[in-house]
């Protein structure tokens, strides 16, 4: 079976730090790794990822000062030591226990293939009480889907399962991203992988109201637009601005379901 490091960057999300660790921990197929990075919390988190880390199921990093979500994620996945990696926000969790089996499976099954496996997702709400499916809103595709993920059309997979190896291919996290830098990161992993579908659901994503969904709408579509412009692959000027219009059309579908 696959060597599976699961990543965890956390920043003052102590009261939902437990529920996210013990979904990890329950899964059908366990980890190889449980890999939780502390980003310089102020709130009691640190206490927590001690706790957990006194059993030996988790290896803790904490941060001296804040570095990003972004820069705290490659951190840890550098300092990883399995074959696959996936990530996990600190208020997410798992929602179903056999999400990691599944994915592995679907890797599995074509081994030598540059393929990223991904599970459907429930929203949840503040205290992780269904909402509504991901895919009841979004269409679900596999294989390429380079040009559905730069344009944030349909389906996007988050919390996948990716090699090591393939992640590092690709440049890794940008540390200067604030926002969407796992949108800019997977821009790039798909111009090199394609994307499998596990057929369950993996994460449950919070809605969480001091999340950085919640920054301001400028930062939103400014570090939107920014990231379509560095991989909008045409230098054609023409090709060029109907891509723009493209897109543009689908960010304002994406900011207005993000109620931004």
């Amino acid at each position: 079976m696959l060597s599976i490091a699961v990543i965890i960057a956390n920043h003052n999300n102590a009261r939902f730090l437990r529920q996210c660790l013990d979904s990890v921990l329950s899964q059908t197929l366990q980890p190889s790794e449980v890999v939780v990075i502390d980003d310089a919390s102020t709130d009691h988190s640190c206490e927590i990822i001690q706790e957990y880390a006194q059993s030996r199921r988790i290896i803790p990093i904490f941060n001296e000062g804040s570095l990003g979500v972004a820069a705290s994620r490659h951190k840890a996945i550098q300092q990883s030591m399995s074959e696959y990696i996936t990530t996990l926000d600190a208020d997410d969790f798992y929602r179903a226990p056999q999400k990691l089996a599944a994915e592995a499976r679907v890797l599995a099954a074509s081994s030598g293939e540059r393929r990223i496996a991904f599970s459907d997702v429930m929203c949840v709400d503040a205290i992780g009480e269904p909402l509504s499916l991901m895919s009841s809103r979004k269409r679900i595709r596999e294989g390429d889907l380079s040009f559905y993920i730069r344009h944030l059309s349909g389906f996007i997979p988050r919390d996948y399962l990716v090699a090591r190896a393939d992640y590092l291919a690709a440049g890794g996290f940008d540390p200067s991203l604030r926002l969407y830098e796992d949108w800019e990161l997977k821009i790039r992993l798909s111009q090199r992988c394609t994307w499998h579908y596990s057929g369950v659901v993996g994460t449950a994503y919070r809605n969480n109201p001091v999340g950085l969904s919640k920054a301001p709408p400028k930062e939103h579509i400014k570090t939107l637009r920014k990231i379509f412009t560095m991989h909008c692959s045409s230098r054609h000027p023409m090709s060029r601005v109907l891509n723009l219009i493209r897109f543009f059309i689908y960010q304002s579908i994406y900011l207005r379901r993000l109620a931004i």
